[in-house]
C-alpha cells in the first residue's frame, strides 16, 4: 500500500514538472511569435529619444514576421513582392538568417531605392538612392539613427564613393524614402490581442535611450 502511494506521490509530481516545463515553452514561443508579429506596433508606442528610430528597426529586423500588405510570397527568391501599377517592392528576406534581408523598390520613372544592411562596421542599415549612375548612402546605427552620407559614381570601369556632409534637407529626404519603402507596412500594422509591450519595452527601451 505504502509502495503504491509513494509510485503514485512520484507519477503526480513528474507530470506536474513535465506540464509546467512544456506550459512554460508554449508561452515562452506564442510570447516570442507575439513580440515579432506585433512589432510595428509596440515600436510605434516605445519611449525612444529623438533621433533613434524604433520602428525602422522594427521593420527590418522583423521582415519575416509582420504583415505585409498585398504581399505575393509565391517569388524564387526567399522573402515577398508587392506590385503596383508604378512600381515593385521586393522583399528579400529567410528566416533566423538577418544578414539575407534586402528590400528594393524599382520603378520605370522614379530612382532606384534599397534597404539593406551595411557592410561598413560603423553603421548596421543602409538607404539608397541609386539614379542615373549616382548612389547616394545613407548609413544608419542599430538604433536607426542617421549618421554618415556618401556618394559614388558607377561605371563599367570604376567605383568612386567620396564623403557628403548631411544637411538638413537629408532628413526630409529620408523619412521620404523611409515612407516609399515601408510606408504601407506601417500604415496597416496589425494591433495585437494581447498586449505584451511592456515585455517589448523592457526588451528594447534601454537600446533607444
Amino acid at each position: 500500500m505504502v509502495k503504491i502511494k509513494k509510485k503514485r506521490k512520484v507519477l503526480i509530481i513528474t507530470f506536474s514538472v513535465c506540464f509546467t516545463v512544456n506550459l512554460s515553452l508554449v508561452v515562452l514561443f506564442n510570447g516570442w511569435v507575439n513580440l515579432g508579429k506585433y512589432s510595428v506596433y509596440y515600436a510605434q508606442h516605445l519611449p525612444h529619444k529623438a533621433g533613434t528610430n524604433p520602428v525602422m528597426v522594427a521593420v527590418f529586423n522583423n521582415l519575416d514576421a509582420i504583415y505585409i500588405p498585398n504581399a505575393n510570397y509565391n517569388v524564387p527568391f526567399g522573402g515577398a513582392e508587392v506590385k503596383t501599377t508604378k512600381d515593385t517592392i521586393s522583399y528579400f528576406f529567410e528566416p533566423l538568417k538577418a544578414s539575407y534581408i534586402y528590400v528594393e523598390k524599382s520603378s520605370t520613372a522614379d530612382p532606384t531605392l534599397v534597404f539593406e544592411q551595411s557592410r561598413s562596421s560603423n553603421y548596421v542599415y543602409c538607404i539608397k538612392n541609386i539614379t542615373d549612375g549616382y548612389s547616394y548612402s545613407y548609413y544608419f546605427t542599430g538604433k536607426g539613427e542617421l549618421k554618415a552620407k556618401t556618394k559614388a559614381l558607377y561605371t563599367y570601369t570604376s567605383y568612386d564613393e567620396i564623403a557628403c556632409p548631411l544637411i538638413k534637407q537629408d532628413f526630409s529626404q529620408i523619412k521620404f524614402f523611409q515612407n516609399e519603402l515601408y510606408g504601407t507596412i506601417v500604415a496597416h500594422r496589425q494591433i495585437p490581442k494581447i498586449n505584451l509591450q511592456w515585455i517589448y519595452n523592457l526588451l528594447n527601451e534601454r537600446k533607444f535611450n
